[in-house]
């Protein structure tokens, strides 16, 4: 229930870290709520009997008791049993994410934490709460809350159509109230009826699960398209039967614009010719480009965590480099030209530009590099055409290129997902047939596993009959399930060649990064990655055609 004696929502923090404790306590303060603290699980315990809290912020893993158990132990009390509890941790594990929310958490963030979503999450949960605390209340409460919630809420019936919309939903949406009620709720948003949601929405009917979300687009009138992202729930009786369903809506469009910026970010990062380094506040790489490696002749595994002096020709003594971070500290930048080595030795000639880049409190988080390689062109189409990183009949990138792609997205602190593909049978094409049929099936292979990708995935030919999806990032887990079910329902459709019609059957392995058997700073992580995506793909041809495995499924 939601404390009424207290005008300011009032919050238990629960963590043994001190630090961590005054952090959350300062930026939950700051938003208006009331902080209390408890330094591990059972001291939370004795708290919560006295000053029982509308939130609590819990730490996984603590001393004497750890934060599963006292999230287990808190939903025992009487007064608990609808207080969220966010599980905060350093844990993220999908074993650890499962046993939080057993015990009875709402949500899981991750440290190091980002505290604009925390912020947001906290007053989404506390406005939830507060929403369906006042309509077992009163519908006079209920009514009030309703109508200033900062979130979208709408009320359907069991047959899908609206019959209440608050005026955050018709803000968010770009409709009033007349042109949503009696309205079929799942028409406003795009995709509706796929097979996750429904799967989805038959566990929230027989109880397996007591909500689920969704991401999906909308069209405002007269505007863009809009992102919402939707908490699906069900309102039952006292004889336990559903009476209707509460649609929560956040507006997620500005995320979304920003992981397109960032994604657009990155393709440019990735086909800009001038070669481009990235490192830390203390100058060590953290990332570079292809045409970086290209430039310098370096492979991305040897250039990572170093220091940039590796490619020091010489031929600048201490007091430039002494003027030049002179200057990037005095203005944030510096551009001027610089001769540099090459990993064979040869020296060349660049256009440096550097730039400080700074965080919200001015202090510098980064410096990004671009250089532009003003030696012979011929030289560098030369260099080009012998560290070739493509497949020459698919042009999709080859075993090499695959490797470094993969590198760089284990190491963007976002969960990853592996495909291995293997086509069934393909041999049996060349032999029968000839070469040129199977290479012109592979092509189309090729072109139509393009299309099944996300923005941002990459798709590698590996071998003759072998090709790698690396999916980035997972949000979901359904995100590898969608994909896989389009690339079955592509390569089956029929292949005409040379008047020879085919159809493709395959195997899908799948594997995950990080996972419970792959840390994300694991020195052979992405070796281990792999292997685990290769085995998954054995264990689906030993299941039949057109199977897939997922790698944490294997007993």
């Amino acid at each position: 229930m939601f404390n009424d004696d207290v005008e300011q929502p009032r919050v238990l923090v629960v963590d043994d870290d001190v630090f961590m404790r005054g952090m959350l306590h300062n930026l939950l303060e700051t938003q208006g709520y009331q902080v209390i603290q408890a330094e591990d699980g059972l001291k939370a315990l004795s708290v919560f009997r006295q000053q029982t809290p509308d939130l609590v912020l819990l730490d996984a893993a603590m001393p004497v008791m750890d934060g599963f158990t006292a999230c287990a132990e808190l939903k025992k009390i009487e007064v608990s049993f609808d207080v969220p509890v966010i599980m905060i941790t350093a844990l993220d594990d999908e074993e650890s994410v499962d046993k939080a929310f057993s015990a009875g958490a709402v949500e899981y963030i991750t440290k190091p934490v980002h505290w604009a979503v925390l912020r947001h999450r906290v007053k989404v949960i506390l406005d939830a709460r507060q929403a369906q605390a006042a309509m077992r209340k009163s519908e006079a409460r209920f009514r009030g809350l309703f109508e200033q919630a900062a979130v979208g809420i709408g009320l359907v019936d069991m047959q899908g159509r609206c019959f209440q919309a608050n005026p955050g939903l018709q803000q968010i949406l770009g409709r009033d109230i007349g042109d949503l009620l009696d309205r079929p709720f799942d028409k406003l948003f795009y995709p509706s009826d796929s097979v996750v949601e429904k799967e989805f929405h038959h566990k929230l009917l027989t109880q397996q699960i007591s909500h689920y979300q969704m991401e999906k687009y909308f069209f405002r009138k007269e505007s863009a398209i809009a992102w919402g992202r939707l908490t699906t729930s069900l309102v039952k009786n006292e004889a336990d039967q559903p009476v209707f369903y509460v649609q929560m809506v956040e507006d997620i469009t500005e995320r979304k614009r920003a992981q397109t910026k960032q994604r657009l970010a990155a393709k440019v990062f990735e086909t800009t010719s001038d070669g481009i380094m990235i490192t830390n506040a203390e100058g060590r790489i953290i990332d570079v480009n292809q045409a970086f490696l290209l430039m310098t002749g370096y492979s991305y595994e040897a250039v990572l965590d170093q220091n940039p002096r590796f490619l020091q020709s010489g031929h600048h003594d201490r007091a430039f480099f002494d003027n030049l971070w002179m200057q990037v500290r005095n203005t944030g930048r510096w551009r001027g030209q610089i001769w540099n080595r090459r990993q064979n030795g040869d020296i060349f000639s660049v256009w440096l530009s550097i730039s400080a880049v700074r965080g919200e409190h001015n202090q510098v988080t980064h410096y990004v590099a671009v250089y532009s390689d003003i030696s012979s062109l011929k030289e560098n189409d030369e260099r080009m055409r012998l560290l070739s990183h493509y497949d020459p009949l698919t042009e999709l990138p080859n075993r090499l290129l695959f490797h470094e792609l993969l590198t760089r997205a284990c190491r963007q602190e976002e969960r990853v997902a592996l495909l291995y593909l293997d086509i069934d049978g393909f041999k049996r094409i060349n032999d029968l047939f000839n070469y040129d049929v199977g290479d012109a099936c592979l092509k189309e292979v090729a072109t139509r596993l393009r299309r099944c990708l996300r923005e941002g995935d990459q798709v590698a030919r590996l071998d003759s009959d072998e090709f790698a999806i690396v999916m980035s990032p997972i949000h979901q887990k359904y995100d590898t399930r969608v994909i896989t079910d389009q690339i079955f329902a592509e390569l089956q459709k029929p292949i005409t060649v040379e008047q020879h019609t085919f159809t493709i059957d395959c195997n899908i392995g799948v594997s995950f990064f990080p996972s419970d058997s792959i840390q994300a700073d694991q020195p052979d992580g992405v070796e281990v990655f792999i292997q685990q995506a290769d085995m998954a793909m054995f264990m689906a041809k030993e299941n039949g055609k057109n199977t897939c495995y997922v790698f944490t499924e294997l007993s």
